[in-house]
């Protein structure tokens, strides 16, 4: 007996079926590589809220006293490291008159900006600082 009503995809389709899936990917690539930046940049936000609230703290065991570097809170984390921003540059840290500033420049790495993923976050002993306009 032989079969002679045999059903399959033919190249045609498997072919139109290729095209269509490499449109989508490509439709979801563009979507999402244009937000690595401002994924990075809320991450470097998330980041300085926990090293801000890790500086508070040790203030509060060493009578109120700021840490010269990030160092000295470096074991508060996993790894026994401060995390440094995503975009490969460490945060930027001073103690002050009155406390401390915390800084990240952003995907361009300058001061200011326009993008947000460009924006600078700051932080102070008072949380996140609002830019100056």
């Amino acid at each position: 007996m032989a079969l002679t009503n045999r059903r399959g995809f033919t190249l045609i389709e498997l072919m139109v079926v290729m095209l269509i899936l490499a449109v989508i990917a490509t439709i979801a690539w563009r979507m999402t590589a244009g937000n690595v930046p401002i994924a990075k940049w809320e991450t470097a936000r998330a980041e300085m809220a926990e090293i801000q609230k890790a500086i508070t703290e040790w203030s509060l065991s060493n009578n109120n006293e700021f840490p010269d570097s990030l160092d000295e809170i470096a074991d508060r984390f996993p790894g026994g490291r401060t995390p440094i921003d995503p975009f490969k540059e460490p945060y930027l840290y001073e103690k002050t008159e009155k406390g401390f500033r915390l800084t990240c420049l952003g995907a361009d790495e300058t001061e200011g900006g326009t993008d947000m993923a460009d924006l600078d976050i700051v932080f102070d002993q008072t949380g996140q600082v609002q830019p100056e306009e």
